[in-house]
């Protein structure tokens, strides 16, 4: 500012002096205007306190100056609205006490402080009209010109409320700009003609792989290999036309190492003198890979459910005989061992079936037993699916013969299972299960090989792919299955 405007004193309300400090301000941008358009209210209508304020966004009865004139810059206070002539120009508008302003308004203590007699104020409106802050200049005189002295102060307030618009734009727009760029989604700007990118943010750029001036070199199709230049100028002609206000679309984008991977885009366009693009992406590629997985499982469980089905009508078809009674018990009875197995499956579909859960499941009816008449050994084995489907079952007629003619059909008998991992001939390793019975009743080998049987035998072989022994010994019945471990299990093998 010109130094012979500082030295300007106090004199007669003068709208030259008012236009002459004005234009001195123009120069200034930001914060450093206010201060230079206070000096000149008061310098221009010869006022000892002027103040440029703004209401309070956490406290609405209050508000807070951001530059203050007394005789010379002065120290930012805060007041209170109610009861005081500021409160008066929010509400209503501009206004004017030529005199008397504190019997006119005897709670606003502020005004006893400063030795007010006058006081005049204008509200600060933005190009919406909403108030956004109001300047006000108090006297120990009377104001004895009210119209010149408004004026005055509306000339003022003009350039203090584009000011204060354009500051408060510039930082939301600071702020929106920090945002965006530090979003965890994509956002991309474009140049409507050329279509090469203006703006990228961050994350976007941290994504790809690309630095901000690389990017500017290069346009979507640069980064979405399912499209030529031709085909997403044609795409997004329907923005460009205004037959539609936004696009939303699924692609993938290619990152600068060359991978890819699955993006959502929203993609708007700002006509007119912006004539850009403006997209909003967001990686799905978990996303995609969850429905995958979903699509996987599907299958899984259409497979299981078809194998499932087949499995029941071979039980049914070998174990139900036309009015026979005993035949549906044991035909529920296989479809109850078979419901165990599918539990465990269920309760552990990735890690598999633990197979000292699963000789538990089958036998869950003996469990007063276990550890006394029924022992169980072995390490921790998971089972895949197709193998503890057949050896639950397998288990299940091996323990239910136990009970009706074996060891478990009497007091004193016991059961022995145990499994163990060695290597085989060939080097890989092989799992051996058994099953040995003891203090039962003598046994002999049944006089025609029932489906029982058959279930343990073939069952066993097609779906371990192993060798099954089944012999029905004088002391009681033995069961052994050798087979590649790798057939049955796909799990680490540990002490239990």
């Amino acid at each position: 500012m010109d130094k012979s405007l500082l030295d300007l004193r106090h004199g007669p309300v003068s709208m030259d002096t008012a236009i002459e400090m004005l234009a001195a301000s123009a120069e200034l941008l930001g914060e450093a205007v206010f201060p230079a358009l206070v000096e000149g209210i008061a310098k221009s209508l010869g006022m000892q306190w002027v103040f440029l304020s703004r209401p309070s966004n956490n406290a609405p009865t209050q508000a807070h100056t951001i530059a203050v004139w007394h005789d010379g810059s002065a120290p930012n206070l805060s007041y209170e609205l109610p009861g005081s002539p500021c409160a008066v120009v929010v509400g209503d508008g501009a206004c004017c006490y030529p005199s008397d302003v504190q019997s006119l308004f005897p709670e606003d203590e502020l005004l006893s402080q400063m030795g007010a007699v006058s006081y005049v104020g204008i509200p600060l409106r933005s190009s919406e009209g909403e108030v956004i802050g109001l300047l006000a200049a108090l006297g120990d005189a009377p104001i004895e010109n009210v119209k010149i002295a408004q004026d005055i102060l509306a000339l003022f307030a003009g350039r203090a409320a584009s000011e204060l618009e354009r500051i408060d734009a510039s930082s939301a727009n600071e702020r929106l700009g920090r945002i965006v760029d530090g979003s965890l989604s994509e956002a991309y700007v474009f140049d409507g003609d050329t279509y090469r990118f203006e703006l990228v943010n961050r994350g976007a750029r941290e994504n790809l792989g690309y630095s901000l001036p690389e990017l500017h070199a290069l346009t979507p199709w640069d980064i979405k290999p399912e499209y030529s230049e031709a085909q997403f100028r044609q795409f997004v002609e329907p923005l460009k036309s205004g037959a539609l206000p936004y696009l939303q679309f699924e692609t993938v984008h290619k990152r600068k190492d060359g991978s890819l991977y699955d993006v959502h885009v929203r993609l708007q366009y700002f006509g007119g003198t912006d004539n850009i693009f403006f997209a909003s992406i967001d990686d799905i590629t978990e996303r995609k890979m969850a429905e995958e997985r979903e699509r996987l499982l599907m299958r899984e469980v259409n497979h299981r459910a078809k194998n499932l089905l087949s499995i029941i009508q071979v039980l049914a078809r070998q174990t139900i005989t036309p009015g026979s009674e005993d035949g549906i018990g044991r035909f529920e009875d296989r479809l109850g061992a078979l419901s165990a197995s599918y539990d465990l499956l269920v309760d552990s579909p990735r890690k598999g079936v633990k197979l000292k859960d699963l000789v538990h499941a089958q036998l869950g009816h003996f469990d007063h037993l276990f550890d006394t008449r029924i022992k169980v050994h072995g390490p921790v084995v998971c089972l895949k699916p197709s193998a503890a489907q057949s050896i639950g079952m397998a288990l299940h007629e091996l323990a239910t013969n136990a009970a009706k003619y074996g060891s478990l059909s009497n007091e004193s008998g016991e059961v022995d299972i145990r499994w163990s991992i060695k290597n085989g001939a060939e080097g890989a390793p092989t799992l051996t299960l058994r099953w040995t019975e003891s203090g039962g009743p003598s046994t002999t080998p049944p006089s025609r090989t029932g489906f029982g049987s058959t279930l343990i035998e073939s069952s066993l072989r097609a779906s371990t792919r192993g060798q099954v022994e089944l012999l029905f010994a004088e002391s009681g019945v033995r069961f052994a299955l050798r087979a590649d471990l790798s057939a049955v299990s796909d799990g680490q093998i540990t002490e239990d």
